[in-house]
Parts: structure tokens; sequence; C-alpha cells
């Protein structure tokens, strides 16, 4: 009995209880809503912000072979800028049972203290069988100050005589 006969049993032993770990824990793994389906956790700086941005009405409909329409009514009640908004819906049957969910990103900033209607429209395949749904905010992103701001300028009339600065602009060298 060598080094590599012992190398390779005690490979044999770990790669086994790894995979009988892995087998236990299949059962759990399985949801009602899926393979490795949880619930989605706000970020920690969305957290404390949950219970002030709301989704306030909402809408979901069919409008053209798989093509969901979605209109989401977002209120900020507070004193923070909010973007990327990620609305989680969940679909059930007739009968209440659960059949599907999608996810949608609003990438837009609503402003504090503002309510604003966002609408989002794509390809998402959902459960023929879905008749109800149920839609919240899973998570967003508190909006800070920009890193960088553009500063716009009107341009000149073609006519015009120049300032003697900027792009194109002869200096006289």
């Amino acid at each position: 009995m060598t080094k590599q006969f012992w190398a390779n049993l005690a490979l044999c032993v770990v790669l086994g209880a790894l995979a009988i770990f892995g087998l236990s824990r299949v059962s759990t793994a399985l949801t009602p809503k899926g393979l490795l389906v949880s619930d989605p956790r706000p970020s920690s700086a969305a957290a404390p912000l949950m219970s002030e941005v709301v989704l306030a009405r909402y809408q979901v409909g069919e409008v053209q072979d798989h093509v969901i329409e979605a209109d989401f009514v977002v209120r900020n009640g507070s004193a923070r800028d909010v973007k990327n908004i990620k609305v989680l819906c969940e679909f059930y049957d007739d009968q209440g049972k659960y059949r599907d969910r999608k996810l949608w990103l609003l990438s837009t900033t609503v402003p504090a203290g503002e309510i604003m209607t966002v609408s989002s429209a794509g390809k998402r395949f959902v459960n023929s069988r879905a008749r109800a749904l149920e839609c919240r905010i899973s998570d967003f992103q508190v909006a800070g100050e920009p890193f960088f701001v553009l500063s716009r300028v009107t341009p000149a009339p073609h006519d015009a005589p120049g300032s003697g600065e900027g792009h194109g602009a002869s200096t006289g060298h």
C-alpha cells in the first residue's frame, strides 16, 4: 500500500461525504416556488426605507403574443431619491396556486416625496394558467450625488463671431 493508494482513498472519502451531504440537502432546496428559490431581500441601504417606498398601484397584461406590458405607480414617501427599483410579481392560477414569478427593473429615479408612473413592456413568458398576480417592491438603490455632471452649452449660430475659446476656435498662434 503506497502513498498513492492512501491519497486516492482519502479523496474518495471526501468526495463521497460531499455527495451524501449534497443529496441530503436536495429536499430542502426544492421549495414550492422551485429549486433554490427564495424571497429576495432588500439591500442594506434600501431596508430602512422599504416601508416608505411603496408600489401604490400596478397593472400587468399581455398586449401581444408573450409581450407583457406593465404599469407601476411608485410612491416615494422617503426623504431620499430612489432609483433602479426592482418589482417582483408572482402569478397564481384560478385556485390560488403559485404558478410563476417575474422580476421587473424600473431604471428610473423617483424623487423624494413624489409619485411616479413607470411603464415597461417586454417579452416575458408567463405560465399560461396564471390568472391573478401580486406585485411588490423587492429592492432599490438610494440615489446619491452624480459621479459627474455634464455641462450643456447652447450652440451659437454659424455666422456668429466666436469667442476665441473652445473646440475649433483659432488661438492666433
